[in-house]
């Protein structure tokens, strides 16, 4: 093996990371991570010791990962030998990390698709809020998108890092994917959804390709109701063919539904076509914080109907950025309101820590903090996979401008650049303004905010000196 491999390299933005074999790729994972890999396994072992019950189920679970990828996947085995050889780092240790690092954060996701007669000019869109913890962001940074390939699979675009959550989102033979965490109770060994979306990437031209890797599996599904629910995925997946399905799984059940003749598919973070008595995933009675699930699947139902035949990127961003509640699947439980009342944890698709100050002056400090980690929508991504499109937004999709970026040069496929689409290197070059603030926006800096306290004392005197002019006339 070439000794450059292990030399960290300076690669251009966008990255694109290739491999003669796994093994190889695992390698130039480790040498692009630079610094930041063998702090963040650190950090993860101490905080695993720390998590006595945490310890030893990661102990007692290594063994049986290694066995199953040994047999099912060696390929992912390879590749998690050549990221621990990369960075010297032990392979038990490398995959209690990659097992721990998948099950720390809280995602709580909105995904939704259309496909004709839905959408406008005959496109297919996938569309993804990705709502994370604020603190996962200090490990994407702005742009967590990035090309893989491994000589002899098609090559795909993930979110995430290359040394960390990986999430092939589009390949190179137009075949796309977004992601919900869900929580089940049927639990067993199999393949991470993380491994299953990769294989399912490197091999799959079609939907139907992707359905039979998740379907023979063997699928590893976690016991989880919040922390540890991105070990369990609803995925929706379409294809340039304009096939549209969401498949939903558990250990023992899987459940592809393909969208009807009205071409609109949404997922949230529950199931709602695999039968919950099968695979043990949550309603509101059982889990009061999954309530928010149902208000932003039905909103997302209602708006796909609303604008049925006339979808397309912007009417898509639209509905990205919608903030408005839909009670209407939760009034069997007896929870609801009206849409202007106050509002259910995290129930808007485009989310944002809306009860936080409430909770706080009640006293409810679990609650704020777990809305402040759930509603928190990190990036949005609208995947047109005909096109080799990615719109990308950085944020809050009703704060933040959403770029067209142009993957198929990348990827290697034959398809041509749209105009007026950026390249991924287009995207940073300077000048480019990637998101807006403005004195009404919470998001502004320190010294704006400084700024604006200025000017409107200032106009507020002035403003204040004319009335009193006005009253003496």
């Amino acid at each position: 093996m070439d000794s450059s491999v292990f030399r960290s390299v300076n690669l251009p933005y966008p990255q694109r990371l290739y491999g003669k074999d796994h093994y190889e790729l695992g390698l130039r994972t480790a040498a692009l991570s630079g610094g930041m890999f063998k702090p963040f396994i650190t950090m993860l072992a101490a905080w695993a010791r720390r998590n006595h019950m945490e310890y030893r189920r990661l102990v007692a679970e290594i063994p049986r990962r290694r066995k199953i990828l040994s047999a099912v996947y060696p390929d992912g085995l390879r590749e998690l030998e050549g990221m621990a050889r990369g960075s010297g780092i032990a392979l038990d240790d490398m995959l209690a990390a990659r097992a721990l690092s998948d099950s720390i954060h809280m995602p709580r996701c909105t995904t939704f698709g259309a496909v004709p007669p839905s959408t406008r000019g005959g496109k297919t869109i996938l569309a993804w809020n990705l709502d994370a913890p604020f603190s996962l962001k200090m490990f994407f940074g702005n742009y967590p998108l990035f090309v893989r390939e491994v000589k002899g699979t098609i090559p795909y675009l993930c979110v995430g890092r290359p040394w960390f959550w990986n999430m092939g989102i589009l390949n190179a033979e137009g075949l796309g994917c977004v992601v919900n965490g869900v929580g089940t109770r049927d639990e067993g060994d199999g393949l991470t959804p993380f491994e299953l979306n990769a294989r399912a990437m490197e091999t799959c031209t079609d939907v139907a390709g992707a359905a039979r890797v998740f379907q023979e599996g063997p699928r590893q599904a976690t016991r989880a109701m919040s922390a540890n629910m991105l070990l369990n995925w609803n995925t929706t997946w379409s294809d340039r063919h304009g096939n549209l399905s969401l498949f939903e799984y558990s250990h023992n059940h899987f459940h592809r539904q393909p969208a009807g003749e009205d071409g609109i598919m949404a997922s949230a973070n529950h199931h709602q076509f695999l039968g919950r008595e099968r695979s043990g995933s949550f309603d509101p009675l059982e889990q009061e914080m999954i309530a928010g699930s149902y208000s932003r699947l039905a909103r997302a139902w209602a708006l796909l109907h609303m604008y049925r035949g006339k979808i397309d990127p912007q009417v898509a961003g639209m509905i990205a950025c919608d903030h408005i509640p839909d009670y209407s699947l939760l009034e069997r439980y007896g929870i609801g309101g009206e849409w202007w009342e106050e509002k259910v944890d995290d129930s808007t698709i485009c989310a944002h820590a809306w009860n936080m100050k409430k909770h706080l002056m009640r006293g409810e400090l679990s609650k704020a903090f777990m809305e402040r980690q759930w509603s928190c929508t990190m990036y949005s991504l609208l995947v047109q996979p005909r096109d080799y499109v990615v719109w990308f937004t950085n944020g809050h999709p009703c704060r933040s401008y959403m770029r067209p970026i142009y993957w198929g040069e990348m990827l290697g496929a034959e398809a041509p650049h749209p105009p007026d689409i950026l390249s991924p290197r287009e995207l940073f070059k300077p000048g480019i303004e990637n998101a807006r603030r403005g004195m009404f926006m919470r998001d502004t800096r320190r010294i704006d905010k400084w700024r604006t306290r200025q000017w409107l004392f200032v106009t507020g005197l002035i403003e204040r000196g004319a009335f009193r002019e006005l009253d003496d006339d």
